[in-house]
C-alpha cells in the first residue's frame, strides 16, 4: 500500500514538473513577440524627418523648432525605449526561473514603454509636418503675392483711364506692398518661419481686397459719371411729359429731390479717388433708392390713372342702376304694404338708401369735376373712386335683397294656397279611406285629428282675405298645419295596414279552430280586441298563436300584407 502511495505521488511530482516546463516553454514565445514588436519599434526614429528640416534655412525659430525636436525625440528614446531591453531580459530570467506573474509583468511594463515611445514619436512627426506644411504655405503665398502685384501694377499702368484720379492713389497702395514683400524675405531667412507666415498671409489678404476694389472702382466710376446722371435726365423729362399729359407729380418733388441727389452724387468720385470704397458705394446705394422712391410714387399715379378710366364707367352704371332700383322699391313698396306686412325697417331703410346715393352722386360730381382740371392728382382720385364703388356696391346689394323679399312675399302666399288645397285634398282622401276599410269604426282619436286641421284650414283661409297680409305669420302656420296633416296621414296608414293584417292573421287561423282549443281561444281573443280598434294586441296574439303550429307563417302574411299597401 505504501507502495503505490509513494508511486502516485512520485507520478503527480512528474506531472507538475512536465506542466511547469510546458508553460516555461509557452510564457517564451511571448518573450519573443515582445523582442520583435521591439525591433520593429526601433526603426521609428525622428532622424529621417529631421533629414527634410536641414532642407530649410536652419536659423532663428526653425533652428529652435529643430533643436527641440531632436532633443525631445532622443529624450523619448532614453525614456521608453532604452529601457525595454532591460525589461525583456528580466522576463526570461524570472520565465527560467519559474516565476511567470513577475515575468508577465515586466513584459507589460516593456510594451508600455513602446506604447508611449510610438505615441511621442507620432506627435513629434506630426510638429515635423505642422513646420513643412507652414513653410510650403508661406512660400505659396508669397508666389501668388508677387503674381498679384505685377498683375495690379500692370493693370493700372495699361487701364489707368478706367481708374480716374484713384489711380494715383492705387499706385501708391501697390508700391506700399513691394516693402512688405521684401520682409517676408528677411523674416524667412532669419529662420523666423512663423513671424513670416503671418506677415505673408496678412499681406496677401490686404492685396486681395485691393484687387477686388481695382475690380470695383471702373464701375463705380461708370455709375457715377454716366449711369446716375443718365437715369436724372430721363425722369426729369420724363416727369415733365407726364405733366403735360395732366399728372399732378407736385408730391413727387422732382426738381428739388434731383438737386439734392445730384450734390451727393458729386461727392462719390471724391471718395473713390481717395479709396473710400466702401462710403462711395453706401452714398450711391443711398441715392439709388431715393430713385427707386421717385420711380415708384410715378408708376403709382400711371397705374392710378388706368385704375379711374376703368373705374369711372363701373361707378356711373352703379349709381345709376342704385338709383333706378331705390326708385322702384319705393313704388313697389307703396302698392306692396297694402296687401302685405311691410316691416317699418324696410321702409326707413329704402329711404336712407336713397339719401346715401344722393350724397354718394354729389361727392361723384365733385370728383369729375376735379378731373377736368389741367393736372390730377390720380392717385387721390383712386382713392376717393375706390370709396364710391365700395359704398354703391353695398347699397346694391341690400336693396337686390330687399326687392328679392318683396317678390317672395307674393310666391310665399300663393305657395301657400296651394299647401292649404293640398292638405284639405289629403285629408279628405285619408278619411275616405278610413271609412271604407274593414274598420269596425273610425277612431276617435282620428275624427279628433280631422277636425283640428279643419278647424286650423278655416283660420288660415280666413286670414288669406285680410289686408295686409303678415306672410311669415301664414307661413308658420302653414307648415304647422302641414305638419299635423302629415301625422294623420302617418298614423291613418299605420291603423289600415294593421288591421288589414289581423284580418288576415285571423282568417288563416279559422282553419285550426276545430283542431286545437287553445289556437281557438287566442283567436277568439284576437277577434274581440279587434272589434275593439286594439289591432296591434290583436296582431300579437294571433301571431303567437299561428306561429305555435305553422313556424314562420305569421312573417310571410306580415309581407305580403305590406307589399300590397305600398
Amino acid at each position: 500500500m505504501a507502495l503505490y502511495i509513494i508511486l502516485a505521488i512520485i507520478i503527480i511530482a512528474l506531472i507538475v514538473v512536465g506542466i511547469m516546463f510546458y508553460l516555461r516553454s509557452s510564457k517564451r514565445q511571448v518573450v519573443e513577440q515582445t523582442e520583435e514588436r521591439k525591433i520593429e519599434v526601433e526603426k521609428l526614429t525622428l532622424d529621417d524627418r529631421l533629414k527634410e528640416l536641414d532642407d530649410l534655412n536652419l536659423k532663428g525659430e526653425t533652428q529652435q523648432e529643430h533643436d527641440r525636436l531632436k532633443r525631445e525625440s532622443l529624450n523619448n528614446f532614453n525614456e521608453n525605449l532604452s529601457p525595454v531591453e532591460e525589461k525583456i531580459h528580466n522576463a526570461e530570467e524570472n520565465f527560467d526561473k519559474f516565476k511567470f506573474s513577475v515575468a508577465q509583468t515586466e513584459l507589460d511594463d516593456a510594451n508600455a514603454l513602446m506604447d508611449r515611445y510610438e505615441l511621442q514619436h507620432s506627435k513629434l512627426s506630426e510638429e515635423v509636418d505642422n513646420i513643412l506644411a507652414l513653410h510650403k504655405d508661406s512660400d505659396r503665398l508669397y508666389e501668388e503675392s508677387k503674381n498679384n502685384y505685377r498683375e495690379m501694377k500692370r493693370d493700372v499702368l495699361a487701364n489707368r483711364h478706367q481708374f480716374g484720379e484713384a489711380a494715383a492713389p492705387l499706385e501708391k497702395e501697390i508700391e506700399s506692398f513691394e516693402p512688405e514683400l521684401i520682409k517676408y524675405t528677411e523674416l524667412k531667412e532669419h529662420g523666423d518661419y512663423r513671424q513670416a507666415h503671418e506677415h505673408i498671409a496678412t499681406l496677401n489678404e490686404d492685396m486681395n481686397y485691393l484687387k477686388k476694389d481695382m475690380e470695383e472702382i471702373p464701375d463705380l466710376i461708370r455709375e457715377a459719371q454716366k449711369e446716375l446722371p443718365g437715369q436724372f435726365q430721363d425722369l426729369k423729362y420724363g416727369c415733365r411729359d407726364l405733366k403735360v399729359e395732366g399728372y399732378d407729380l407736385d408730391h413727387v418733388k422732382i426738381d428739388s429731390t434731383l438737386q439734392t441727389l445730384k450734390t451727393e452724387l458729386s461727392f462719390v468720385e471724391p471718395m473713390i479717388s481717395r479709396l473710400e470704397l466702401e462710403e462711395a458705394n453706401n452714398k450711391l446705394i443711398n441715392i439709388n433708392e431715393q430713385l427707386d422712391e421717385m420711380y415708384d410714387l410715378i408708376e403709382h399715379e400711371v397705374k392710378a390713372k388706368n385704375q379711374v378710366d376703368e373705374t369711372k364707367e363701373v361707378i356711373t352704371s352703379d349709381l345709376f342702376k342704385a338709383k333706378e332700383m331705390n326708385y322702384t322699391l319705393q313704388t313697389e313698396i307703396e302698392y306692396v304694404r297694402e296687401n302685405y306686412y311691410i316691416n317699418e325697417t324696410d321702409i326707413q331703410n329704402v329711404r336712407q338708401f336713397e339719401n346715401e346715393i344722393q350724397n354718394l352722386i354729389a361727392v361723384y360730381d365733385d370728383i369729375l369735376k376735379e378731373m377736368a382740371k389741367s393736372t390730377v392728382r390720380y392717385s387721390e382720385v383712386q382713392d376717393n373712386l375706390a370709396y364710391i364703388e365700395e359704398h354703391v356696391q353695398v347699397i346694391n346689394e341690400k336693396q337686390e335683397k330687399l326687392q328679392n323679399h318683396l317678390i317672395q312675399l307674393r310666391e310665399d302666399e300663393a305657395e301657400a294656397e296651394d299647401n292649404i288645397l293640398r292638405v284639405q285634398s289629403k285629408k279628405e282622401e285619408i278619411y275616405r279611406r278610413l271609412l271604407a276599410s274593414n274598420l269596425t269604426s273610425v277612431p276617435e282619436r282620428f275624427i279628433i285629428m280631422k277636425n283640428e286641421i279643419d278647424h286650423e284650414v278655416r283660420e288660415i283661409n280666413s286670414q288669406f282675405s285680410e289686408r295686409p297680409i303678415n306672410v311669415k305669420h301664414l307661413k308658420d302656420k302653414v307648415t304647422k298645419v302641414v305638419l299635423h296633416m302629415n301625422n294623420f296621414e302617418n298614423e291613418a296608414t299605420d291603423v289600415l295596414v294593421n288591421a288589414v293584417l289581423a284580418e288576415k292573421l285571423i282568417q288563416y287561423g279559422n282553419r285550426y279552430r276545430k283542431d286545437d282549443s287553445s289556437i281557438d281561444k287566442s283567436l277568439n281573443e284576437a277577434e274581440r280586441l279587434f272589434k275593439n280598434n286594439r289591432y296591434k294586441r290583436a296582431i300579437e296574439i294571433a301571431e303567437q298563436a299561428l306561429d305555435s303550429v305553422d313556424p314562420g307563417i305569421s312573417q310571410r302574411i306580415e309581407d305580403e300584407v305590406i307589399s300590397q299597401n305600398q
